[in-house]
């Protein structure tokens, strides 16, 4: 079923849904779902940047 999901997202992605792609990896993260390096390489950057705003970490735990 959660593979069925990321596969949908990775859908949505490439339909111009990036943000909402990103925001979706941010949260996977931060609930300890995903790691880093589990996300798209073409989004990683925007992870990073929207995880850094929030001042977190790529491990999604706050900076120190």
């Amino acid at each position: 079923m959660l593979q069925r999901i990321w596969i949908w997202l990775i859908f949505l992605c490439s339909k111009g849904g990036e943000d909402t792609m990103v925001t979706v990896c941010v949260s996977l993260i931060i609930n300890g779902r995903r790691t880093f390096e589990q996300i798209p390489g073409n989004l990683q950057e925007a992870v990073k940047a929207d995880l850094e705003a929030l001042g977190l970490g790529t491990d999604g735990k706050p900076l120190a």
